[in-house]
């Protein structure tokens, strides 16, 4: 079993996770990684959706990550991003979303090198 970790414990290793794996991603790789991501099921209805958003978005620098607990993240600092889970073990998607407003500052300032804060 576990041990109890608090919220702030559980934030923090998130935060640190994110810090360590933050790495830019080019249109192809972002491609890649959908085709990764949605392989179990490629009629997923955000598998479109984030199809176009890529595409849309050319010019613009992509950034991936990962957090401790394993989710991952795709975002554009200035326009938004998603993350998703993935099944350790079939490597089956099995949560994906919009990131919040509030952790796309977040991400923006960790991409423009300062630290934000946890709360």
């Amino acid at each position: 079993m576990e041990p109890y970790r608090t919220l702030d414990q559980i934030l923090a290793a998130r935060l640190k996770s994110i810090v360590e794996s933050l790495r830019t991603a080019k249109p192809e790789e972002v491609h890649e990684w959908l085709r990764e991501i949605f392989v179990a099921d490629p009629l997923h209805p955000w598998m479109e959706a984030a199809t176009r958003f890529v595409e849309e978005h050319p010019g613009e620098t992509a950034y991936r990550a990962e957090t401790s607990d394993g989710v991952g993240l795709v975002f554009y600092p200035r326009k938004g991003g998603m993350w998703y889970i993935l099944d350790a073990k079939s490597r089956k998607l099995c949560g994906v979303g919009i990131v919040s407003e509030n952790n796309m500052k977040r991400l923006s300032k960790l991409v423009a090198g300062s630290q934000p804060r946890l709360s």
